[in-house]
């Protein structure tokens, strides 16, 4: 049957079916790529490291390719408020990224309010397609 010729009630049945489909097969290759390669990729990766720190060098260079060390940096928050703090008191901007808040800015454009300068606000139709609610 063409798409076409499918009631709108057949066509949210089909999409539902897809987006449950390639939810699972996301989730299934997630899985069959961990087992297949992260998993052996995370082992060689840490013996590789050991390697380095027992031979007190920052690479090694082979025929088959070269393995260095590298600084990876993780910045979160842990405590917000103390970090606004820090920032706005000394006024080191430079230390934080600055975005627009969506759910502020979605309250100031529903209230009629204008956003700040130099913030953008787009709305755009789409659809959305839930399974019915089930009842017990």
């Amino acid at each position: 049957m063409k798409e076409d010729s499918k009631t709108p009630d057949q066509k949210i049945r089909r999409y539902i079916y897809l987006r449950d489909g390639k939810r699972n097969a996301d989730a299934e290759y997630a899985e069959w790529r961990k087992a297949n390669y992260d998993v052996e990729m995370e082992t060689i990766e840490a013996d590789l490291l050991a390697h380095l720190n027992a031979e007190n060098t920052e690479g090694i260079r082979t025929k088959a390719g070269t393995c260095f060390k590298k600084s990876n940096v993780s910045v979160t928050t842990a405590d917000g408020d103390a970090f606004r703090s820090y920032v706005v008191e000394r006024q080191a901007w430079e230390l934080a990224d600055w975005r627009p808040n969506k759910t502020a800015m979605n309250a100031l454009a529903e209230n009629g309010e204008a956003l700040p300068p130099g913030v953008n606000r787009s709305v755009f139709a789409g659809v959305e397609i839930r399974k019915p609610r089930e009842t017990h």
